[in-house]
Parts: structure tokens; sequence; C-alpha cells
């Protein structure tokens, strides 16, 4: 809070000073016009107002050092060598504007330092405030690079999903394709292997066992066992018939089925009572697909797993949807 004026009256004038410098030697009251001093003027003294003194005080301080010249320049003083009382005066006065002018110079270093201090500050600051730009640029463009391998890396995702993609549905038409070329075989597993084979003749005896009319000339394009790719298998190698219309294909396999429980004893292998049965010639995908689908439906009891036109198919029983598995995804539907 500001301090508040004691009221007071004029040294020079004697009316009342509300406001106004006061002598720091007589204590006396002044107002600013009669002091001979502008207020503006004695703000600025700062600090120095607690020295300020009025010009009553001033002539009073000049006159003893007049007198102490006089004195000092006497005969009689420099004769004799000692010190009258003006003397001694002149001196103190002269030790105390040595001690005030020892006071301003400390004062003026000071300021002196504190300048450079702030000379130096500044310059700190500039140099700060240059190496803080330069560091915001150096981020700035490091950012840039950043966001210019994110956005390579995004396109790089981009296109790896792509060819994915492509990937995926090329599988799937080489699949199909690998399916479709054997949508007229018939795979035939158990039939006993011997050497010098005739699998013409045996095709035969199958087919008059299911009672089925089979011209082998006409109705079968070729005929071959297949290797398995496990070497230490020593089951027969599957036979497979190509036929030459799909149909007969369908025909065939359909009277195989109708059979229960054929045995190579029922194809002229005496004393062979392992099973023979038949399926559709499946690509690779579908054989896996078939047994996943096997494992998956004995482990969920479902009663019924199949093949349809190279399509594996599951059932729990026979009043319950049939679910057809053309994926590893739709195995996820065997629960």
């Amino acid at each position: 809070m500001p301090k508040t004026s004691v009221p007071a009256n004029c040294a020079s004038c004697a009316d009342n000073v509300g406001h106004g410098p006061e002598c720091s030697s007589c204590k006396s009251r002044y107002h600013f016009s009669c002091a001979g001093i502008s207020e503006r003027g004695y703000d600025r003294l700062g600090t120095g107002k607690a020295t300020w003194i009025c010009s009553t005080c001033r002539d009073k301080q000049a006159k003893p050092s007049a007198d102490l010249d006089a004195t000092w320049t006497s005969t009689s003083e420099s004769k004799s060598g000692g010190k009258t009382g003006q003397g001694a005066a002149k001196e103190d006065l002269l030790v105390q504007m040595a001690q005030q002018m020892d006071t301003i110079l400390q004062k003026l270093n000071s300021i002196t330092t504190i300048e450079a201090d702030i000379k130096q500050l500044r310059n700190d600051i500039t140099v700060l405030n240059g190496n803080l730009n330069k560091s915001i640029e150096e981020l700035s463009h490091r950012v840039s690079e950043v966001e210019n391998r994110v956005t390579e890396v995004e396109q790089l995702r981009c296109e790896v999903n792509d060819l994915k993609k492509t990937v995926a549905d090329l599988t799937d038409d080489n699949s199909r394709n690998e399916q479709w070329v054997r949508k007229s075989n018939i795979q035939i597993n158990g039939v006993p292997q011997k050497n010098g084979e005739n699998l013409i003749a045996i095709i035969t005896r199958l087919a008059d066992h299911c009672h089925f009319p089979l011209k082998a000339d006409t109705d079968i394009d070729f005929i071959t066992r297949v290797a398995t790719k496990n070497d230490n298998d020593k089951r027969p190698k599957p036979i497979i018939v190509k036929f030459q219309a799909r149909y007969k294909k369908d025909d065939f396999l359909a009277a195989i089925r109708k059979v229960k429980g054929i045995k190579g004893s029922d194809i002229g292998f005496v004393g062979v009572e392992d099973r023979i049965y038949a399926n559709d010639h499946l690509s690779a995908k579908n054989r896996y697909l078939l047994q996943q689908a096997k494992a998956k439906s004995k482990d969920k009891n479902y009663a019924f797993c199949w093949v349809r036109n190279c399509t594996v198919m599951v059932r729990r029983n026979e009043k319950s949807p049939i679910i057809h598995v053309t994926s590893t995804e739709a195995l996820k539907k065997i629960t």
C-alpha cells in the first residue's frame, strides 16, 4: 500500500504541504515549487530522495567550506604547521565527501556490472533463441521424415495386402482348377497291389460285383496307380480311374457306394479281407479338408462326414443341416 504523507507546513511559505520533498538534513517539508524541483524530477531521484537537501542547508554547508578555505591559507597556520578548528572541520568534510564519492563510485560500478550482466544475458538469450530455432527446424525436419516414412510404410502395407489378396485369389483359382481336372476321376483305395497286374481287369471285376455296366474300352480314358507322399506307407497305392464322361464316373461311384463292405476277396483276391472303398479324386487342398473334417467330426460326435461332387460335407445327425467344408474357415463351423 502507498505511504500516506504526514500533514506539515512548508518551510518556505508556511502553507500546508500534502505531498512534497523533505530535506534529509533539517527534516523540513516544502512545496515542489518552493523547493525549486518538479514532482517528476523528485520522483526520478528514486533512492536519492533519502539524501536530498534543501537550498538553505546547501548554503549552510557551502559557507563553512569558504571559511575553511580562508583559514587554510593564513600565514600563522602555515608557519605553525598545526590545525585550527576550521581546518579540522574542512578535513572532516573532505573525508565525508570522499566517502560519499566512494559510495557513488561503488553504485556506479554495481550499475556497470549489472548492465554488463544484462548485456551478457541478452547475448545468451539471443544465442539460446538461435539454438532453439535451429533445434525446432531440425525437429520439424525429422518429423517430416518420419511422416514420409509412415506414409511409405502405409503404402507398402496396402501393396502387401493387395498382394496377399492376389495370392489368395490365385491359390483359390489354382485349387479350383486342380479339382476341375479331376472332375471325371475316381480314387479307389485298398485294392491289393501285385507286379504285372491288369488294372482294367480289376476295375471290370469291381464293376461286375457292383452290377454296373462298364465298357472299359469306351468308358475309361486311363487308369493308373499313384504314389503316396509317405514312402513308409505299406498300404497299396491308390488306383485313379479317369472316365470319358463325368456322368459315367458319378454313376459308377454311386454303384460302388450302394454295395456295403466290399473286400479284396470279392474281386478275385483270395483270402484278402481288407476293405475296398472309392471316392472322388480330390485335390491336395480338399484331401486336407477331408482329413480335418473327419477328425473334428469324430471329436464333436458328428454322425456323418462324406464327399459329394468333390465337396466335403459333415452332418451331426439326420435332422441337422449339412455343413459344406470348402475352406479352413468353414472347419470352424464344426462345433
